[in-house]
């Protein structure tokens, strides 16, 4: 009842203020449609099941408990066992038409929902029951989850009800009502939810000042963007939250954290102890066996050992990067004694890189979209923050989310660098401290996952263009050609040379070579000094990041899952089976399509920094990162490695076509397209983010009240 009086005072206020301030009759117009539907979109679409015993001759019955066959009791006869076994309730003649089946429990501490299947006998099949008719969760506190929906045939005979807890905790059945109505209460969540969201896309399409260019509103598209990167780190911030109150049952880490893991710990002790290799002896029995990094034959003689960590030599190693150790962990062991705990490392790491990749677009913006609108511009940094791929590290912070948040982290701040130091401009000055922070930062990168090698590759086009223009400028204003050279190489190289000599002096204490990372001495699920490469593994990887297409069903959080193996005859590693392809995700990805009509519109010179630029940066690279990880296996968290990265490049196909060959109509068909691309990645990663979300925890009832309200009921 609180929920209806709130949902009503929420749309009026929202009616009101849409009628009265707006000066635009059209505004109000939307104002009012928009009221309209939402009232009905709740009424209709969220409450189809409380009309469904208006036209069936239901008649409704308070069923007396001891009128029921009980089986599975605990002490008392409607009462489960304490371990919360099932308990089945069976009325042998219920001689009545049956639309819904309405359960009052009480639950033991610890339990929050119950799972009730039905099973039923009716006139079209009354020799028998069938098993399994209908089912569904009844939440704690929740009375709508207590009302089940049940589509028989005429007068049901034998109603069999059987309850399960989830978390094997005792329950008690109350009262079972037969034909009550699903109670009918609106959702002030869903209202504000469903008004936010169209204002906002009403917003992109009918505000003029939307439509404006960014070199006219150049503020505007600035402020806009910030506001929306604040908001997505207040998101990551929120869901880092929910994921240490789930697990921990407290919103934050205690920084006094006297234990660690991989990164946190084992590498800080390490290094603090003057030595590479870890600090754990290794078990004599795991030294004896025939293959130490044999999976199976450490799990048949039940063999003790450090799992994903290195084996070399009788000594244990760290795989994982060293950048985050000595730039976070080691210094605040050092400070305080303590080890920094893993969840706020991994928002640290990750929120800084949302907020890098806002910088960075907003580069790429300057430099190749100042003609486009403002509006295309904000729905393509929504895209492309939403389908980035660094969400799944703040869900599940362990030391691989480490990795791969740090890296994720300084690649994005040294492509923005690289593009900040003016060596793509085409033009102007040569900015040599940003470039030297750019490889600096591109190099960090590598010291955290060294996959990420594959962008200090790219940017060396960069830096071969913008050294031949700075030899070009400084020629043609009578200056020193060669101490120009020098200084440009040193700001650009002396970074990669100097960090990547450290890691590769690490490589040679660890493995005795300067270009060993050690990843095939792993004690992992598979043995990768023996594997093999199969084509197939690589196609495994290229459909599920790229094309593998969302399934969608009429229930939360309507967007699927459709991860394949492709029918592959081997053992192949699968993390997690949760993939929708970015072609899906990030609708702008299809702008690789018209790479024909984008390369027409291009100038002889400009075809040329197309081609040293955007190919390696936006395609090569990316395609490289995905076809290296068929060793690894799937997981739906390595696409931060490469997700920005290859929609930037279809984006700014798109950008050219728009900007240059685009007629007035075509660019109405693209602004409207970028728009709804927002919507369409805001609900498909947000989808898969769900999907991928730990729901059992301290907050399971929480996120399953949650599911159930923006679900039909």
């Amino acid at each position: 009842m609180v929920g209806t009086i709130l949902f009503l005072v929420f749309l009026t206020a929202f009616l009101l203020c849409g009628l009265l301030f707006p000066r635009k009759r059209g505004t109000k117009r939307f104002c009012a449609l928009l009221a309209v539907a939402a009232l009905v979109s709740e009424i209709f679409f969220f409450h189809f099941h409380s009309f469904h015993l208006l036209f069936g001759g239901y008649e409704r019955t308070e069923i007396p408990l001891s009128s029921l066959a009980v089986s599975g009791a605990g002490e008392r006869p409607y009462a489960s066992r304490e371990n919360g076994s099932a308990l089945t309730l069976t009325l042998p003649d219920a001689g009545r038409r049956v639309g819904t089946v309405a359960l009052s429990c009480s639950f033991a501490e610890g339990a929050d929902s119950l799972e009730v299947k039905i099973s039923a006998s009716d006139e079209s099949n009354a020799a028998s029951l069938r098993q399994n008719v209908a089912s569904g969760t009844v939440l704690r506190g929740n009375d709508q989850s207590s009302v089940i929906v049940l589509d028989l045939t005429g007068k049901v005979r034998t109603l069999r009800i059987t309850l399960s807890c989830p978390q094997q905790r005792g329950f008690e059945v109350t009262a079972l009502t037969l034909n009550r109505p699903v109670p009918f209460s609106l959702s002030p969540v869903r209202l504000v939810f469903f008004l936010a969201l169209m204002t906002a896309l009403y917003a992109l399409f009918a505000f003029p000042s939307m439509r404006e260019s960014y070199e006219n509103a150049k503020i505007l598209f600035l402020r806009a963007a910030g506001a929306m990167t604040a908001l997505l780190i207040a998101g990551a911030f929120l869901l880092t939250v929910l994921r240490n109150l789930n697990a921990a049952g407290a919103p934050f880490s205690s920084p006094a954290q006297t234990s660690g893991n991989q990164i946190t710990e084992e590498l800080v002790d390490a290094f603090e102890a003057g030595q590479v290799s870890l600090l754990d002896e290794v078990p004599e029995e795991l030294l004896r066996l025939d293959n130490p990094y044999d999976w199976s034959e450490r799990l048949q003689k039940n063999v003790s050992y450090k799992w994903d960590h290195l084996l070399y030599e009788g000594k244990y190693y760290s795989y994982y990067g060293i950048a985050p150790v000595f730039l976070l962990f080691l210094p605040y062991h050092l400070l305080t004694g303590f080890y920094f705990p893993t969840p706020p490392a991994v928002f640290l790491f990750g929120g800084a890189g949302i907020l890098f990749l806002s910088l960075l677009f907003c580069e790429v913006v300057r430099l190749f979209g100042r003609r486009m609108p403002v509006g295309l511009l904000l729905s393509s940094l929504a895209v492309l923050q939403f389908s980035s791929g660094v969400w799944y590290n703040f869900l599940s912070p362990l030391f691989y989310e480490i990795a791969q948040a740090s890296g994720f982290c300084f690649t994005a701040a040294g492509l923005w660098l690289l593009l900040r130091s003016g060596v793509a401009d085409g033009q102007g000055k040569i900015r040599l401290p940003s470039l030297a922070l750019s490889t600096t930062c591109l190099a960090l990168a590598v010291l955290c996952r060294p996959t990420l090698a594959v962008y200090c590759v790219a940017s060396l086009f960069f830096l071969a263009l913008g050294l031949a223009r700075r030899r070009k400028t400084v020629a043609a204003a009578g200056g020193k050609v060669r101490r120009a050279t020098v200084s440009f190489l040193a700001a650009s190289l002396l970074p990669y040379v100097l960090l990547g000599g450290a890691q590769m002096l690490y490589n040679h204490a660890r493995f005795g070579s300067f270009f060993d990372f050690g990843i095939q001495y792993s004690l992992t699920i598979n043995d990768f000094t023996r594997s093999e490469y199969h084509t197939d593994f690589v196609l495994i990887g290229l459909f599920n990041f790229l094309f593998a297409a969302p399934i969608l069903k009429p229930e939360f959080p309507y967007f699927f899952s459709n991860f394949s193996t492709l029918n592959t005859n081997g053992y192949y590693f699968v993390a997690n089976r949760n993939a929708i392809g970015l072609f899906f995700r990030a609708l702008p990805v299809w702008g690789y399509a018209a790479v024909r009509p984008a390369w027409k519109s291009l100038l002889p010179e400009e075809r040329k920094r197309a081609l040293l630029l955007g190919l390696p940066t936006c395609l090569v690279c990316p395609l490289v990162v995905i076809c290296s990880i068929w060793e690894s296996g799937y997981g739906v968290r390595y696409a931060c490695d490469f997700a920005a990265e290859f929609i930037l490049g279809g984006m700014l196909l798109l950008w050219l076509i728009y900007q240059r060959r685009a007629e007035r109509q075509t660019k109405k068909l693209l602004y409207g397209a970028f728009v709804l691309s927002a919507l369409v990645a805001f609900a498909v990663n947000g989808a898969m983010i769900w999907d991928y979300l730990s729901k059992d925890g301290a907050l399971r009832l929480f996120f399953l009240s949650l599911a159930r309200a923006f679900s039909p009921v």
